[in-house]
């Protein structure tokens, strides 16, 4: 009598496993479009779809101490919206919190900022409700500082270049002197 107890409650738990790895299976996909805007300034305009019905907070990494301006999400910034916005500039991290509302399936846009660094390769973060906090990553762009040397630097490097060229050259003369 045990044994045909056991079956069923193996086939149970085993079907819930297996839809809770289903679930776990889903992921968070974010889109971002990037547009140049006055003042030098660029747009980015994130799309956020949640595949696992378990997102509560995006956090999008950003060069830290990179200028950021104008962050929104649907619906507006305040107490009663659907999501709260928040960067932290030490960190380098734009936040998007569920609030209100919810992140969906439905790729939805309307996460703003505005910063005056250009687009690089970087990555988000998923923070996902479930028993214990779970993240998810992927990779998007965002304001990131380049590697392009300030032209002052540029300079100083093209005349120390010319400074070595032409000390190998003296020392070239002198040589060829010698013999």
């Amino acid at each position: 009598m045990s044994r045909l107890r056991t079956v069923p409650i193996l086939g149970a738990l085993a079907f819930s496993m297996f839809a809770a790895a289903a679930a776990h299976a889903a992921t968070v996909d974010v889109t971002v479009d990037v547009t140049p805007i006055s003042g030098g300034l660029f747009q980015y305009d994130y799309s956020i779809a949640d595949g696992t019905g378990e997102l509560f907070d995006l956090d999008i990494a950003v060069t830290p101490g990179t200028t950021i301006t104008g962050l929104t999400a649907p619906g507006g910034d305040s107490p009663t919206s659907a999501f709260n916005t928040a960067y932290d500039s030490v960190l380098g991290l734009v936040s998007f919190i569920q609030n209100l509302g919810a992140f969906s399936a439905t790729p939805e846009s309307g996460f703003i900022f505005d910063s005056p660094t250009g687009p690089g390769a970087t990555t988000f973060t998923a923070n996902l409700a479930t028993d214990g906090i779970t993240t998810q990553t992927g990779s998007t762009q965002g304001p990131i500082a380049s590697a392009t040397p300030e032209p002052s630097s540029l300079a100083l490097c093209v005349i120390a270049g010319a400074a070595v060229v032409l000390g190998r050259k003296k020392a070239l003369a002198a040589r060829a002197r010698q013999l």
